[in-house]
């Protein structure tokens, strides 16, 4: 399925996108803003869209966010938050976990986190524009993706049928998708030569994709993850993409411990992160020194409890691999979210749900440069981190509500930039 803007406009359809606006600008605010922020919007997935309603009913129901949806088993939101105070949301048909927007702002892709298809949109009124199956035969989306060359094409994860590991690697090795960003049509596919791949990301001068495996299969009992989970390899791994070739792997671990999500600069600038789930007795010793009430963790499924597992930096030209922080940070380093890399200050930045904690960490020692709570300002859950259009600030999504927006290289956080809305649960976010 495809939208042309032009027949969009033709149709005289436009009004009725208009109509899915939620807020509209706010001309003192728009007025106030630095002028590469006037036009920047940030967009947040939204797992949980069965918790919303609208004009005093379910979305589902609802005319004017469901009209993508129809017919379609799947549905989560999708949410554009303007810097000008706007709010335009919407359902579309995808297992959503990250969204990219295309550097030229053409196009958009919500990328499937498991399930069978990705959906491209477009960035202004967020109309639904392709939808992109997996691979097919039980292939399912690794939830993440790049664009290259300003948004002429776009490359998603995509991972194997989950099958029990029966002692050959390669027969669970997940692929990189190389596909029209328009159409979501496969040009071509690589190998990530990686288990179970989620995050990628390109590295600064354009040769590499850099991809996170999880590293993780299904029990041969049950058929499903085990708690913790049964970690075949987890690894880094480097892929040229003018060939496809591996270029560099490393194995970070093997047993209980997967890697999720990474940030690259050069080589030398990769910083990834593991994560580790434990049961309610393994939780209930990792907060038995946690004497006044707290809730359950509101990101992750009854059951499922993130333990403590360090940040890594990886250097590929040199094959080092070391922990971020030490072992007082380390401690917070529970469901570790999304990663970015700062090229300007030399620093990642990295949000923790679980603690509450966003942490900075100096990218060529690994060391922590900042640590905060971000309860003490107002948030809670912080999940996606993006930089935004002007170069100077970047944004924290907490994971229900909120947008709050910090000066890069400070980390001073600019209240008047803040904004409040409802996203009703995600992991990572994009701006443009």
């Amino acid at each position: 399925m495809r939208v042309d803007r032009r027949n969009i406009i033709k149709g005289g359809a436009l009004a009725a996108l208009a109509a899915a606006t939620i807020a509209k600008p706010d001309p003192a605010r728009a007025a106030s803003l630095p002028k590469p922020l006037k036009k920047a919007a940030v967009f947040v997935p939204g797992y949980h869209p069965e918790h919303a309603y609208a004009n005093g009913r379910p979305l589902a129901e609802n005319r004017r966010f469901n009209r993508a949806v129809r017919n379609q088993p799947l549905q989560q939101m999708l949410t554009r938050v303007g810097f000008d105070g706007s709010i335009r949301q919407t359902l579309l048909p995808v297992a959503a976990h990250d969204v990219e927007v295309a550097p030229d702002g053409s196009i958009g892709v919500l990328c499937s986190m498991d399930g069978e298809q990705h959906t491209a949109f477009d960035p202004e009124t967020l109309e639904l524009a392709a939808i992109g199956p997996s691979l097919g035969d039980g292939w399912h989306g690794g939830g993440h993706a790049v664009y290259l060359d300003g948004g002429s094409t776009v490359i998603l994860s995509e991972r194997a049928p989950s099958t029990p590991f029966q002692g050959k690697l390669e027969n669970h090795y997940g692929r990189l998708t190389v596909r029209d960003p328009k159409t979501l049509k496969i040009a071509e596919t690589y190998s990530t030569h990686g288990i179970d791949p989620h995050d990628i990301r390109l590295t600064d001068d354009g040769k590499y994709i850099v991809a996170a495996n999880y590293g993780s299969t299904i029990s041969g009992k049950t058929g499903k993850f085990t708690i913790p989970r049964n970690v075949v390899q987890a690894s880094i791994t480097v892929i040229e993409l003018s060939s496809g070739k591996l270029v560099d792997k490393r194995v970070t671990g093997k047993g209980k411990i997967e890697l999720r999500h990474l940030a690259a600069g050069g080589l030398d600038r990769i910083f990834a992160i593991q994560a580790l789930y434990g049961d309610d007795r393994a939780d209930a010793r990792q907060r038995a020194g946690d004497g006044i009430a707290y809730e359950s963790d509101i990101t992750t499924d009854p059951g499922y409890n993130y333990m403590a597992a360090a940040t890594l930096k990886y250097d590929a030209a040199k094959k080092r691999l070391t922990r971020l922080g030490d072992a007082e940070s380390t401690r917070y380093m529970r469901h570790g979210l999304s990663i970015r890399y700062d090229e300007v200050h030399d620093e990642a930045i990295a949000s923790y749900p679980s603690t509450h904690q966003l942490m900075v960490f100096d990218g060529a020692s690994g060391q922590l440069s900042k640590r905060f709570d971000l309860r003490t300002v107002g948030m809670r859950y912080p999940c996606g981190v993006t930089f935004l259009p002007d170069g100077k600030h970047y944004a924290v999504t907490g994971f229900w509500e909120n947008m709050f927006v910090f000066e890069r290289g400070t980390h001073r956080l600019v209240r008047e930039l803040c904004l409040y809305p409802l996203f009703f649960g995600h992991s990572h976010i994009t701006a443009a």
